[in-house]
């Protein structure tokens, strides 16, 4: 069904909450309202509003509206600081300490601290020899294609976040920012996390400008808002939780055919090619 969103009328804060007495889909619905407002250019005192209003209405806890107005205030610090603490970090190295253990700890930490692990980049490095197909030889082809490093290299990521360019490959996403924000909402289709606070790192970090990643620039104006609807549906998709659970481990799938591996976790084919970063030589 087509709908001319042009032909609707207004609706008030008071007729909202009489229509939706859910507390859930009020929350939904006000989440919805934030993501919309930050994409729709730079925050206003007038659409602060209307969020402050909605959620006074509705009987809400305004963390979304809170997080607008920090944004309006440019309170960029502890902005940084609540995203960083609510996305997909926390849980990746959740996910990741609950299935290596100690290890997994010590590796974190190392990284960190800039120190290299010559043993855990070699693991990584055995990727590359995988036979192709394999969902173990995507990943080691994606890194390739980016020039980005591996976890124990110099300059590569802690091995936690590993999981989150196997998203990049499992869900077929590319690495420009556009690409990079639609990732973080397949992402939080499928999380346990606070879905809004998984987008808001991408909206923060390539619509707003507000660098919240260590490991790549913040851009503005970056964000595709269709691409990262569509890309939250593909996640709910999903039958797994690939960035938290530490029960899904990915080097237990390295070796299994990517479409295989897909079909098992119900991930399905996007609408189009993945948008990758170009490299001049």
């Amino acid at each position: 069904m087509e709908l001319d969103l042009n032909s609707l009328t207004a609706i008030s804060p008071t007729h909202l909450a009489a229509a939706v007495p859910e507390p859930e889909w009020r929350e939904r619905i006000l989440t919805g309202m934030t993501i919309l407002a930050l994409m729709d250019g730079k925050p206003t005192p007038e659409r602060l509003e209307v969020l402050a209003t909605t959620a006074s209405v509705l009987g809400l806890a305004t963390s979304p509206e809170n997080t607008y107005r920090q944004l309006l205030e440019e309170k960029f610090l502890r902005i940084r600081l609540d995203v960083a603490r609510r996305s997909f970090i926390p849980e990746a190295i959740k996910g990741y300490v609950g299935s290596q253990g100690l290890s997994g700890a010590t590796e974190l930490v190392e990284t960190l601290l800039g120190i290299e692990d010559k043993t855990l980049a070699a693991r990584y490095h055995t990727l590359d020899d995988y036979p192709e197909g394999t969902f173990g030889r995507a990943l080691a082809d994606f890194v390739v294609r980016n020039r980005f490093a591996y976890p124990g290299e110099v300059g590569g990521p802690p091995a936690p976040l590993m999981r989150h360019d196997c998203c990049h490959v499992l869900g077929g996403y590319g690495t420009t920012a556009a690409e990079e924000c639609a990732v973080l909402s397949f992402q939080a289709g499928f999380e346990k996390a606070d879905p809004f606070f998984v987008i808001l790192f991408g909206l923060a970090q390539f619509e707003l400008g507000v660098r919240v990643s260590p490991f790549v620039p913040a851009t503005s104006n970056q964000a595709d808002p269709i691409s990262m609807l569509a890309a939250l549906e593909h996640g709910t998709q999903v039958n797994r939780d690939l960035i938290g659970d530490p029960a899904w481990d990915p080097w237990e799938h390295f070796a299994e055919p990517i479409d295989t591996l897909r079909a098992q976790l119900n991930i399905l084919p996007r609408g189009h090619e993945p948008q990758y970063i170009e490299f001049n030589d």
